[in-house]
């Protein structure tokens, strides 16, 4: 008899059992500055559709279920935080995870009850429900597809409720939280943000702005495109001055500022710092570059720059990128020829162990 080889991801997934409490919540940097969430409670089957100089993203969810939205995302975060720490400590991690339902309510700051088990359960449908298809992150020319969760299996007690939940997470997913860079955690008074703006506005500014001593800012019309939200403008830009009228989002302070006869929000870190300089932003119709390198790239670059630390070399050319406004059409070779820049100036370029540059 004959047989074929088996494909290269045909073995069965581990089991991982998700077990650690009072964890920092951690997010994929990816999810975090572009539209793939809905941000109503009612149901949402209009396709969600983003297109940029870098990425392309389409989001869509049929009947029943519709769209996963912000609050389902509660259940990701947290389950990409249990795979983080199992990581962090050393530990082997799985796509596939089983949970008891009360260890996300917990996490997740949510009442233990009847009602909070239904809309889990609701969650998990929709998470499963959900099409994505982007080109974010993928290899140049390519295109990928998957649903926030690939597999959903649920337990269930005499009276119907969820004793148990086995899913399993898309590779998509996986591959950013095993990678520590393309993750940031979140404020722990997270779970508590009831608006459905307001949470994406955070997640948004904690990428975007993160502990950047200036601050960051935004024209209204590139918040609302990033948003992906269905309100008309004008309802969204109440909903956005109404955030700013309370000060602060968690730990950052919001102000609406003018810039060119534009209104634009600014966000820093709710923090004193001396001597801040003037605060960036955003243009009016912004490209966002998701500059990801190959594995082989920081190789290479180690190669061409012996002695530095190639991951302070990346960051440095990222924010370089950015303040220039260039739009790279090859990050891996944009990164190589800055390195051999640096090759050439090695005194303007931090080593390792050094605190900054000079």
């Amino acid at each position: 008899m004959v047989t074929r080889k088996p494909p290269p991801n045909d073995a069965q997934l581990n089991l991982f059992t998700a077990v650690f409490t009072d964890i920092a919540t951690r997010d994929t940097q990816d999810t975090m500055e572009v539209p793939f969430l809905s941000l109503s409670k009612k149901p949402r089957f209009t396709p969600i559709t983003y297109k940029s100089d870098t990425a392309e993203i389409t989001v869509s969810g049929g009947a029943p279920f519709g769209i996963a939205t912000i609050w389902d995302w509660d259940l990701i975060m947290w389950l990409l935080s249990q795979v983080r720490e199992s990581l962090d400590q050393g530990e082997n991690a799985s796509r596939k995870i089983r949970f008891h339902p009360h260890s996300f309510l917990k996490a997740a700051r949510r009442a233990i009850g009847g009602v909070q088990y239904q809309r889990l359960d609701d969650a998990i449908k929709r998470l499963k429900n959900t099409t994505v298809v982007t080109t974010l992150r993928a290899t140049r020319g390519r295109t990928v597809m998957f649903s926030w969760l690939e597999y959903g299996e649920l337990e269930r007690d005499e009276q119907g409720r969820i004793q148990y939940a086995t899913v399993v997470l898309p590779e998509w997913l996986f591959e950013a939280v095993s990678d520590n860079r393309l993750v940031l955690s979140l404020h722990p008074d997270y779970f508590l943000l009831t608006g459905g703006i307001e949470r994406w506005l955070y997640r948004f500014i904690r990428k975007q702005a993160g502990s950047n001593r200036a601050g960051w800012g935004w024209y209204f019309q590139t918040l609302y495109e990033r948003s992906g939200s269905t309100q008309r403008f004008s309802d969204f830009a109440i909903a956005l001055r109404e955030i700013a009228a309370k000060r602060t989002l968690l730990d950052y302070a919001l102000t609406i500022q003018e810039k060119d006869g534009r209104e634009y929000l600014h966000a820093k870190r709710a923090i004193e710092v001396a001597d801040q300089p003037e605060p960036e932003v955003m243009p009016l119709t912004p490209a966002p570059q998701f500059l990801h390198l190959r594995t082989a790239t920081y190789e290479k670059a180690k190669e061409l720059v012996p002695g530095y630390d190639v991951y302070t070399l990346e960051a440095d050319w990222k924010e370089a990128t950015k303040r220039n406004g260039v739009l790279v059409a090859n990050p891996d070779s944009a990164f190589l020829a800055w390195c051999r820049k640096v090759g050439a100036r090695p005194t303007r370029i931090a080593r390792k162990g050094s605190k900054g540059c000079g």
